[in-house]
């Protein structure tokens, strides 16, 4: 039997909805905030990493994933914690690669490109996989013995967007100034990746 307090202690049914409606509406914020577009790429890093894990965009006119075109500039924090961006690496050339442990051909190329980054000084190779676990990435990196290559974790798949990366592995050549001399989409050998290179010197 339902005593004269019960009654009295329930809530209007409008307001009980409201309170239902509120929960989901915040379950489903925090389920989906980070995929916001004003969120992209902002994942807060503070300290040392085991790969370097690209936090912010940089905006520059005219900038496009394409030959010819100012190489689209990000930053990141690496491992030690330091900050360093596409742009602060002039005047030296880049070599940017974007691949994935799950990509064959990419694991395949990796030591190619290691070896190169050990004779080209002068050039910075990075190794920007597709948002896979840092201690993944990491555990890779040291299984095949890769000391040269830099990687860098692309969080959201930001950076790959601004490359237009429909494919993998894809290798920008980006020379001294900042604009990409050369575009590789596949796997390369000894001989493209000295045309590449040769673009950038």
């Amino acid at each position: 039997m339902t005593s004269v307090l019960d009654d009295r202690a329930r809530l209007p049914r409008p307001v009980v909805y409201l309170i239902v409606g509120a929960i989901a509406a915040a379950t489903l914020l925090a389920l989906f905030w980070p995929a916001l577009p004003f969120n992209e790429g902002r994942r807060i890093v503070l300290g040392p990493t085991k790969v370097g894990v690209i936090t912010r965009q940089i905006e520059s006119a005219g900038a496009a994933g394409r030959e010819g075109a100012p190489a689209p500039d990000f930053e990141w924090v690496a491992p030690d914690g330091s900050r360093v961006s596409l742009g602060s690496l002039r005047p030296k050339g880049v070599v940017v690669n974007f691949w994935a442990t799950w990509c064959e051909p990419c694991t395949r190329e990796m030591p190619l490109l290691d070896r190169a980054a050990a004779e080209n000084p002068d050039i910075v190779f990075l190794a920007v996989d597709l948002d896979e676990d840092g201690d993944r990435i990491r555990t890779f990196f040291d299984k095949i013995g890769l000391r040269r290559l830099e990687p860098l974790l692309d969080v959201d798949l930001v950076t790959t967007k601004r490359y237009t990366v429909l494919s993998l592995p894809s290798t920008f050549f980006v020379d001294t100034g900042g604009t990409i001399r050369h575009v590789r989409i596949g796997e390369m050998d000894q001989e493209k990746l000295l045309r590449g290179l040769d673009s950038i010197k």
